[in-house]
């Protein structure tokens, strides 16, 4: 493989960079990740901001919760759940989490109201994983002008986004 296709998040080569890049030119995400906070949905909204026909779907593996003043992400340990009462518990898992001082301020309102645009429209779709999983694949569906350019598309790896 060449050593360009790694992406090390270093200074130059950053997983938000890539990401950005490969969203401009993208009709539709699959995000696969362990979690799903507001300081990663902060650093790609410009990029998903400017590409209006975008379609994003994001698999959660993990739930989210505060302690201590920290963000901190859990999973549950293998109950007999049903898949509604597991996504119903991750959404108020994200909803705890996201309800602290950090995030009053105007950008991140502007942020949420998008985002609640796009899941009304149907544009962002949210499940989570039945199972704990804590893997990063991100798929892009690329626009069909710019097919020959990205080579690309698919990231996956241990790097998170912030």
């Amino acid at each position: 493989m060449h050593p360009k296709a790694f992406i090390t998040n270093d200074k130059i080569k950053t997983l938000k960079k890539r990401l950005e890049q490969l969203i401009k030119h993208s009709k539709e995400l699959k995000f696969l990740v362990g979690f799903f906070y507001f300081s990663g949905w902060k650093e790609l909204y410009s990029a998903i901001k400017d590409n209006p026909h975008l379609t994003m779907k994001i698999l959660v593996g993990l739930d989210v919760d505060k302690m201590l003043g920290e963000t901190i992400e859990y999973s549950h340990s293998l109950d007999n759940s049903s898949s509604d009462e597991k996504a119903e518990r991750y959404f108020q898992s994200l909803e705890h989490a996201l309800n602290n001082e950090e995030m009053d301020n105007e950008d991140f309102y502007t942020q949420v109201d998008f985002f609640l645009n796009m899941l009304e429209n149907d544009k962002i779709i949210i499940r989570k994983t039945a199972e704990p999983n804590h893997a990063k694949l991100y798929l892009f569906s690329i626009s069909d002008g710019f097919k020959e350019l990205i080579s690309h598309e698919f990231i996956t790896g241990s790097s998170n986004l912030t």
